[in-house]
């Protein structure tokens, strides 16, 4: 089982990090919490300026999966799974564990069994806050992790979604719903929520839910907020419970010449990628 959506570079980074602390001309005077409207603009402001800042990462990813079967009496560990995933360009890329070459666009053929989510610490805050696709109500002022957040809750319709969901061979874009909550007093986004449960029949799937906390990290003289942790729930047709615990470690900045190639062999021998952690 596989989920992701489709964007650009630009789109994909806006799930993967928030920038702080460039100079711009972003203004941090803060709407009255009366005008949910103009709260949201101005969170919505935010992650457009600050994407303009992003260059490519690299991460350690690890991913936790728990099998829960319909009969079976709650979670239990399945596997565990390490990747090094890229971030660069217009695509996310992957490679087992330890691999400087990074260069597969796709997961399922370093993990070909089992549920993983492609594109999760991408692609939906780019819809949601940059595009016209989602519809907001404003849910209040709320405890989030301890935190003092402005809670919003959206949708997509499926004629404007681009998250498409694949189960057993089969895929699909889906319509899908969810949750952000954004620091009452910085406006950078702490968590996003995404959740679907309309699927063709063809799907066999009952629902979808991902959940992505974002963590301030300094890379370099930067801080950014990068979505370092992340749940992946599925369930389907049968009742059957699939969870990923999702966890980004040891990010840096992807620079350099790289090897990175979409097609044909790589020469190892010539290789000058470069990955610094600085």
């Amino acid at each position: 089982m596989w989920l992701a959506s489709r964007f650009s570079r630009f789109c994909f980074l806006a799930g993967l990090a928030i920038f702080l602390g460039l100079g711009s001309s972003y203004s941090t005077e803060l709407p009255a919490a009366e005008d949910p409207d103009a709260i949201l603009q101005q969170i919505s402001y935010k992650v457009a300026d600050h994407l303009s800042h992003l260059p490519n990462y690299t991460c350690h990813e690890v991913i936790n999966r728990l099998v829960s079967p319909l009969h079976g009496g709650g979670l239990r560990q399945h596997d565990r799974v390490e990747l090094e995933v890229a971030f660069i360009g217009q695509e996310e890329l992957f490679a087992r564990a330890g691999d400087t070459h990074i260069q597969e666009s796709s997961i399922s053929k370093l993990v070909p069994t089992g549920a993983m989510g492609n594109g999760l610490f991408g692609t939906h805050a780019e819809s949601i806050f940059l595009t016209s696709a989602a519809t907001f109500d404003y849910a209040g002022i709320v405890d989030k992790d301890g935190r003092k957040t402005y809670r919003y809750d959206f949708q997509v319709p499926v004629e404007k979604s681009s998250f498409s969901v694949g189960h057993n061979g089969a895929e699909a874009i889906v319509a899908y719903r969810g949750s952000i909550w954004a620091d009452l007093n910085t406006l950078d986004l702490i968590s996003l929520e995404v959740r679907a449960d309309q699927f063709p029949p063809y799907l066999r799937l009952s629902s979808v839910r991902e959940q992505s906390e974002y963590t301030p990290l300094r890379i370099r003289s930067s801080e950014f907020f990068l979505p370092l942790h992340a749940q992946l729930e599925i369930v389907d047709n049968l009742g059957n419970l699939s969870v990923n615990e999702i966890n980004l470690e040891q990010c840096r900045e992807y620079t350099g010449e790289s090897t990175v190639m979409f097609e044909g062999p790589v020469d190892r021998a010539s290789d000058n990628h470069k990955s610094s952690d600085k």
